[in-house]
């Protein structure tokens, strides 16, 4: 068996159908498509019946939970099951291109060294009707990662740049079964599940994205996991919010609580990082440099590629700035 498709559930009864169909309707067939249902309200497990019962042509094996348990060990679950050489992790509310497997897959396939791949999206409203937002520059995938990619190019993501932030939803990615073995292991509620995935790839240098939109991302009111709205500020607000010491901490923060999490959950993690006590302790220096207005050391910092691959040159310049105000407010 080749491809297995992993699918938590939970009150999605609208949606679930289409979602079905496109994966029935790839040019590359699926070998088994797993559900796990978490205790939906709805009618959820009667459409899933039916529908099974009515595509006797695939491999279907259907598992409803006896009590709810959240969607992260929800889908931990539902991979759990997976018997695929590759997974592709799957939300019950989009819509896969017909192209999406084959395409990912012929990746895969010629790449043995990737162990995670991420697809780009396109959004859909909760009408099929198709949306854009506003691209960043600097920013790919729908301004979800920090670093341009061209279209239809296939790049590494580093570590590094997983640690700020997580930049693949889950239902983006097809992995390995080995990876898929590692993360049931590592398995952990204080990350997100496809973050964690993702973090365990790109430690072992095997997370790649794939710029090329293969399914439509549907953003609606009871999305079970979704894209955060956008908070809206004047270019007063903005200045105002950036320079206070909270924002300016926050992207050193992330990793540093990131990296400590990763250390309790995965033991091995010195075996594939060798330098995460440097890293950490840059990001708790970072911290203490900003908040005590400490600019020498601060600007000291900027010859470490840790600072480079957290911040651009110009938020490195507003730290300086802003350390240089923390300086004199403490005189």
């Amino acid at each position: 068996m080749k491809i297995s498709v992993a699918m938590a559930t939970y009150n999605g009864e609208k949606y679930i159908q289409k979602q079905l169909d496109s994966i029935l309707n790839q040019s590359h067939k699926v070998n088994e498509i797993i559900l796990v249902d978490d205790k939906s309200t709805d009618n959820t497990r009667e459409v899933i019946q039916k529908y099974i019962q009515q595509h006797p042509e695939m491999k279907f094996s259907f598992y409803v939970n006896e009590v709810n348990l959240g969607y992260k060990k929800n889908f931990k679950k539902a991979m759990s099951y997976c018997r695929g050489e590759y997974i592709f992790l799957c939300d019950q509310d989009d819509i896969w291109l017909s192209n999406k497997v084959e395409e990912m897959i012929a990746i895969m396939d010629t790449h043995p060294n990737i162990l995670s791949l991420a697809s780009s999206f396109s959004f859909i409203d909760k009408d099929d009707k198709t949306f854009e937002v506003e691209k960043v520059k600097g920013l790919s995938n729908n301004n979800l990662l920090r670093m341009v990619v061209n279209t239809n190019d296939v790049v590494e993501v580093t570590f590094e740049t997983l640690l700020t932030q997580n930049s693949f939803q889950g239902c983006a990615l097809v992995i390995r079964q080995e990876l898929n073995q590692r993360f049931q292991e590592c398995f952990t509620e204080d990350l997100f599940h496809d973050w964690l995935i993702n973090l365990l790839a790109a430690e072992q240098k095997g997370m790649y994205f794939y710029n090329k939109s293969l399914f439509l991302y549907r953003i609606h009111g009871k999305n079970t996991i979704g894209i955060n709205e956008q908070e809206h500020y004047t270019k007063k607000e903005h200045t105002q919010k950036r320079n206070e010491l909270k924002t300016r901490l926050l992207l050193a923060q992330y990793p540093l609580e990131t990296l400590k999490k990763l250390e309790k959950t995965e033991p091995r993690l010195s075996q594939y990082q060798p330098d995460y006590k440097k890293r950490m302790m840059f990001y708790q220096n970072h911290i203490d440099y900003l908040t005590n207005g400490n600019v020498i050391k601060l600007f000291l910092q900027n010859f470490s590629p840790y600072y480079k691959g957290m911040k651009t040159k110009k938020a490195r310049i507003m730290d300086l700035i802003f350390a240089f105000k923390q300086k004199f407010k403490s005189i």
